[in-house]
C-alpha cells in the first residue's frame, strides 16, 4: 500500500509540475515565432503538454480504481463476520478446552473486559479469504459460557457506534462500526455478560 501512494504522488507532481521559459523570453517574442509568425514551436509545445498531462491524469484514474479494488477485496463483509462468530460457538455447546482454561490470558491487542467478570481464554486470526484477515478472541463468564468477540478493518463503512442485536437461532449477535473496525459479540442469549460486553467495549 506505501508503494501505491509513493506512485500516486510522483504521478501527481508529474502532472501539475510547471516548466519555466527562460529569462528574456517574453521580451522577445520574435525569437521564439515561426518565419511564417504563428508560433508554431509554441503551439507543438504546449499540445505535447497536454498530452503529457492526458496520459498522466488517465494514469492516475488506472491506480486509483486499482486501489479502490484492492480496499473492498481486504473488507470483511458483515454477513462473513456474522457468520464466523456463528461457527466459533458450534457445537452447542462449544469445546471443552474453553471450560477446561483456567488462567487468565494477558495481550494487551485483545480488549480487557475482565472488570466485568469475562476471561480471555483463546484468540486467533480469522482469513475468510486471502486478503481479507479478522481477530476473534473467546472469554468465558463466571459459568464458564463463552462470549465471542470478532472484529475486523472496515475502511468503506460507515460508523455505526451504537451496537444492534439480532437473533440466529438460540445465539445473539451485537454488531457495530467504530474507528474503521466493525464488530460482533456473540453468545448464547441467555450468557451473563454478553450485553455487557458490548457496552463496555463501545465506550472504549
Amino acid at each position: 500500500m506505501a508503494f501505491f501512494y509513493t506512485r500516486l504522488n510522483a504521478q501527481i507532481q508529474q502532472a501539475f509540475q510547471t516548466t519555466d521559459e527562460p529569462a528574456g523570453a517574453s521580451a522577445h517574442p520574435a525569437a521564439h515565432a515561426s518565419p511564417t509568425g504563428h508560433g508554431t514551436g509554441r503551439h507543438r509545445h504546449g499540445a505535447r503538454r497536454a498530452g503529457r498531462l492526458g496520459k498522466t491524469l488517465a494514469a492516475l484514474i488506472m491506480l486509483l480504481v486499482t486501489a479502490s479494488g484492492w480496499l473492498a477485496a481486504t473488507q470483511v463483509s458483515p454477513q462473513s463476520l456474522n457468520n464466523a462468530a456463528v461457527m466459533a460457538l458450534w457445537p452447542n455447546p462449544p469445546p471443552a478446552q474453553y471450560s477446561a482454561a483456567s488462567p487468565t490470558r494477558t495481550d494487551v491487542s485483545a480488549p480487557d473486559l475482565s472488570a466485568i467478570g469475562l476471561r480471555l481464554v483463546d484468540q486467533r486470526v480469522l482469513a475468510p479469504s486471502p486478503f481479507q484477515r479478522a481477530r476473534e478472541c473467546v472469554y468465558l463468564n463466571g459459568d464458564n459460557q463463552p462470549v465471542v468477540v470478532l472484529s475486523t478493518l472496515a475502511l468503506l463503512a460507515s460508523a455505526q457506534p451504537q451496537w444492534a442485536a439480532r437473533r440466529i437461532g438460540e445465539i445473539r449477535l451485537l454488531t457495530w462500526t467504530a474507528q474503521r473496525q466493525r464488530y460482533v459479540v456473540a453468545g448464547d442469549a441467555r450468557t451473563h455478560g454478553l450485553m455487557r460486553a458490548a457496552d463496555a467495549m463501545t465506550m472504549y
